[in-house]
Protein backbone atom coordinates (compact mmCIF):
# COMPACT_ATOMS: atom_id res chain seq x y z
CA UNK A 1 0.00 0.00 0.00
CA UNK A 2 1.13 3.40 -0.92
CA UNK A 3 1.59 6.02 1.60
CA UNK A 4 -0.01 9.32 0.85
CA UNK A 5 2.56 12.05 0.39
CA UNK A 6 2.49 14.77 2.81
CA UNK A 7 1.95 17.96 0.92
CA UNK A 8 3.79 20.96 2.21
CA UNK A 9 1.94 24.17 2.34
CA UNK A 10 2.96 26.55 -0.40
CA UNK A 11 1.94 29.74 1.35
CA UNK A 12 4.21 32.68 1.94
CA UNK A 13 4.48 33.83 5.52
CA UNK A 14 2.84 37.23 5.82
CA UNK A 15 3.62 38.02 9.42
CA UNK A 16 6.36 40.52 8.56
CA UNK A 17 4.82 41.98 5.38
CA UNK A 18 3.60 45.09 7.18
CA UNK A 19 7.05 45.70 8.66
CA UNK A 20 8.71 45.38 5.27
CA UNK A 21 6.20 47.74 3.65
CA UNK A 22 6.77 50.30 6.41
CA UNK A 23 10.55 50.08 6.04
CA UNK A 24 10.29 50.51 2.26
CA UNK A 25 8.02 53.52 2.74
CA UNK A 26 10.48 55.14 5.16
CA UNK A 27 13.39 54.36 2.84
CA UNK A 28 11.77 55.98 -0.21
CA UNK A 29 10.57 58.98 1.78
CA UNK A 30 14.08 59.68 3.06
CA UNK A 31 15.93 59.12 -0.22
CA UNK A 32 13.57 60.83 -2.66
CA UNK A 33 14.51 64.32 -3.77
CA UNK A 34 11.76 66.68 -4.83
CA UNK A 35 12.63 69.22 -7.50
CA UNK A 36 11.65 72.71 -6.53
CA UNK A 37 10.22 74.80 -9.33
CA UNK A 38 12.13 78.04 -9.20
CA UNK A 39 9.88 80.08 -11.47
CA UNK A 40 11.08 83.46 -12.68
CA UNK A 41 14.40 84.68 -11.37
CA UNK A 42 13.63 88.27 -10.42
CA UNK A 43 15.89 90.28 -8.14
CA UNK A 44 13.75 92.63 -6.13
CA UNK A 45 15.19 95.89 -4.80
CA UNK A 46 15.68 96.26 -1.08
CA UNK A 47 13.13 98.22 0.86
CA UNK A 48 13.95 101.89 0.80
CA UNK A 49 12.40 105.25 0.35
CA UNK A 50 9.84 105.75 -2.38
CA UNK A 51 11.19 107.51 -5.44
CA UNK A 52 8.99 109.49 -7.82
CA UNK A 53 9.52 108.42 -11.40
CA UNK A 54 8.88 110.74 -14.32
CA UNK A 55 6.33 109.44 -16.78
CA UNK A 56 8.89 110.00 -19.54
CA UNK A 57 11.12 107.39 -17.85
CA UNK A 58 8.50 104.64 -18.19
CA UNK A 59 8.00 102.56 -21.33
CA UNK A 60 4.68 100.74 -21.24
CA UNK A 61 4.53 97.19 -22.59
CA UNK A 62 1.12 95.50 -22.94
CA UNK A 63 0.58 91.83 -23.73
CA UNK A 64 -3.01 91.21 -24.84
CA UNK A 65 -5.17 88.12 -24.49
CA UNK A 66 -4.44 87.03 -28.07
CA UNK A 67 -0.66 87.34 -27.56
CA UNK A 68 -0.21 90.62 -29.41
CA UNK A 69 2.31 93.03 -27.89
CA UNK A 70 2.17 96.82 -27.74
CA UNK A 71 5.17 98.88 -26.71
CA UNK A 72 4.39 102.54 -26.16
CA UNK A 73 1.09 102.05 -28.00
CA UNK A 74 2.64 100.53 -31.14
CA UNK A 75 2.04 96.92 -32.17
CA UNK A 76 5.34 95.06 -32.16
CA UNK A 77 5.91 91.50 -33.42
CA UNK A 78 7.42 89.22 -30.79
CA UNK A 79 10.63 88.76 -32.77
CA UNK A 80 11.18 92.57 -32.85
CA UNK A 81 10.68 93.24 -29.12
CA UNK A 82 14.39 93.17 -28.29
CA UNK A 83 15.24 95.59 -31.12
CA UNK A 84 12.42 97.94 -30.13
CA UNK A 85 13.55 97.88 -26.49
CA UNK A 86 17.14 98.63 -27.51
CA UNK A 87 15.90 101.55 -29.64
CA UNK A 88 13.96 102.93 -26.68
CA UNK A 89 16.91 102.49 -24.32
CA UNK A 90 19.38 104.17 -26.67
CA UNK A 91 16.88 106.71 -28.05
CA UNK A 92 18.53 106.39 -31.43
CA UNK A 93 22.05 106.98 -30.07
CA UNK A 94 24.61 104.23 -30.41
CA UNK A 95 26.93 105.44 -27.65
CA UNK A 96 25.07 105.35 -24.34
CA UNK A 97 21.87 103.79 -23.07
CA UNK A 98 19.33 105.54 -20.85
CA UNK A 99 19.80 103.78 -17.51
CA UNK A 100 16.73 105.47 -16.02
CA UNK A 101 14.22 103.91 -18.43
CA UNK A 102 11.84 101.45 -16.77
CA UNK A 103 9.73 98.98 -18.74
CA UNK A 104 6.29 98.59 -17.16
CA UNK A 105 4.93 95.30 -18.45
CA UNK A 106 1.23 94.55 -18.08
CA UNK A 107 -0.32 91.32 -19.26
CA UNK A 108 -3.88 90.21 -19.72
CA UNK A 109 -4.91 87.60 -17.18
CA UNK A 110 -6.04 85.45 -20.11
CA UNK A 111 -2.74 85.68 -22.00
CA UNK A 112 -0.75 82.48 -22.48
CA UNK A 113 2.10 82.12 -20.01
CA UNK A 114 4.64 81.30 -22.74
CA UNK A 115 3.98 84.58 -24.56
CA UNK A 116 4.51 86.58 -21.38
CA UNK A 117 7.79 84.78 -20.65
CA UNK A 118 8.99 85.34 -24.24
CA UNK A 119 8.28 89.08 -24.00
CA UNK A 120 9.96 89.25 -20.58
CA UNK A 121 13.03 87.37 -21.86
CA UNK A 122 13.33 89.65 -24.90
CA UNK A 123 13.22 92.73 -22.66
CA UNK A 124 15.93 91.21 -20.46
CA UNK A 125 18.05 90.46 -23.55
CA UNK A 126 17.85 94.13 -24.55
CA UNK A 127 19.19 95.20 -21.15
CA UNK A 128 21.91 92.55 -21.27
CA UNK A 129 22.95 93.55 -24.79
CA UNK A 130 23.56 97.12 -23.62
CA UNK A 131 25.07 96.10 -20.24
CA UNK A 132 22.44 98.11 -18.40
CA UNK A 133 20.82 97.01 -15.11
CA UNK A 134 17.41 95.49 -15.74
CA UNK A 135 14.43 97.63 -14.82
CA UNK A 136 11.25 95.73 -15.62
CA UNK A 137 8.03 96.07 -13.66
CA UNK A 138 5.54 93.18 -13.95
CA UNK A 139 1.86 93.82 -13.30
CA UNK A 140 -1.17 91.73 -14.20
CA UNK A 141 -3.98 93.77 -15.67
CA UNK A 142 -7.38 93.87 -13.98
CA UNK A 143 -9.89 91.32 -15.27
CA UNK A 144 -12.09 93.98 -16.84
CA UNK A 145 -9.21 95.60 -18.72
CA UNK A 146 -8.64 94.42 -22.26
CA UNK A 147 -6.06 95.82 -24.61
Amino acid sequence: MRRPKRSESSSIPTASTGDIAFLLLVFFMTTTIFNNELGLQIVLPEKGETVKVKSSSIAHVYVARDGSVKIEGKNVPIDKIEDTAIDLLTKGHTVKADTNLIFSMKTSRFCKYGVMITVFDNLKKAFNTLNVPEKISLKPSPISEEF
